[in-house]
């Protein structure tokens, strides 16, 4: 309910997937976050009202300036010389869709996970371990800081969904996957139509078009 305060309008796509590493298509996944990498390197350098929204609510949950929104920072990542790199069909995926349709979107390991998920407020006593980090130390999320947590209070993602853990992060060879896909109003309107287009090019690429179930408002819990 803390996100909900400050977002009554927030939704959450979460799909669970089924993916058989050595069946998915690499060159295919590759190939679409190429285009999609392209496209968004190409495209204006405007300011965008959905970043602009998920600042605003980061503002007003606390969150400071180095919460940026995830579709921002990969933006600028596909605008760089070296430019967005494969990670995998997976990854590939979720990142092409991100850059494509300017949403949050973020893949975990779901062997990795133990117990049950919540988005809430840090209370000082949870792990991280850093994304992309040669030498990750732990450490503990500010309390009340926004974070994606487990029953064991290993944290999945700081920043609502902004900075990812490196245990909890889906790989290449990740096999049972949670993807989240994250919208504000006017895009929650549309939560049906962007969870079928993610479904259709998990089914192509990956195998399986998942599970999906929709949190919001009204349902802010799910089970599988």
């Amino acid at each position: 309910m803390a996100v909900f305060a400050a977002a009554p309008g927030f939704v959450r796509l979460s799909l669970q997937l089924a993916i058989d590493p050595g069946a998915a298509l690499h060159a295919a996944a590759r190939d679409y976050l190429g285009q999609m990498a392209d496209l968004a390197a190409q495209s204006p350098l405007a300011p965008d009202p959905r970043m602009a929204a998920w600042r605003a609510l980061y503002a007003d949950l606390g969150l400071g300036p180095e919460a940026l929104p995830p579709p921002e920072a990969l933006l600028a990542w596909a605008r760089s010389a070296a430019g967005v790199p494969s990670q995998g069909p997976l990854r590939d995926l979720a990142h092409g869709f991100m850059l494509c349709h300017r949403l949050p979107v973020a893949a975990y390991d779901l062997d990795a996970v133990q117990g049950d998920l919540w988005l809430r407020p840090s209370r000082g006593c949870e792990v991280f371990l850093g994304l992309g980090e040669a030498h990750p130390r732990p450490e503990s999320p500010p309390i009340n800081e926004l974070i994606l947590v487990d029953s064991a209070d290993q944290v999945l993602a700081r920043h609502w969904h902004g900075a990812q853990g490196a245990p909890t992060a889906a790989h290449a060879g990740s096999r049972r996957v949670l993807v989240h896909i994250d919208l504000l109003p006017p895009d929650a309107g549309d939560a049906a139509r962007f969870g079928a287009a993610f479904q259709v090019l998990a089914a192509d690429i990956l195998g399986d078009a998942g599970r999906l179930q929709v949190l919001g408002m009204e349902a802010a819990q799910v089970g599988w």
